[in-house]
């Protein structure tokens, strides 16, 4: 199976809310490729299941393989991952940068107000 088709095959184990079985199908995919999506969609699917530090890691490598679309959205995963984790203040700074963003797509304003929300939560 390539890697679409297995990236494929876990967002449809995951979209079934069977989260062991796709985080393992999306461990497989990131042991043997550099696809920021993967490391993504794994660390999104670490959060179902509540391995937060995990999760941060995966995100923290998806997004540094520097993803072509929704950085902002990833950014948001991995600063819940971490402050769940207890790393607040990195969690604060991913909010910060999700919050001095432009707007991925026109309107789509969702993702930098979701973090200056979360800014004005934990920030304080």
């Amino acid at each position: 199976m390539d890697t679409e088709a297995a990236y494929t095959k876990a967002m449809e184990i995951e979209s079934q809310g069977r989260y062991g079985e796709a985080a393992a199908a999306y461990k497989a995919l990131v042991l043997h490729a550099e696809d920021p999506r993967f490391f993504i969609a794994y660390g999104v699917c670490l959060q179902h299941l509540g391995h937060w530090r995990e999760s941060a890691r995966q995100l923290q490598r998806g997004v540094d393989l520097k993803p072509h679309y929704g950085e902002g959205d990833a950014r948001l995963f991995l600063a819940e991952s971490l402050l769940r984790s207890g790393a607040r203040k990195k969690a604060v700074e991913q909010w910060r940068r999700v919050a001095a963003m432009a707007p991925e797509y026109p309107s789509y304003d969702a993702v930098p107000d979701e973090a200056k929300r979360k800014l004005r939560e934990h920030a304080a």
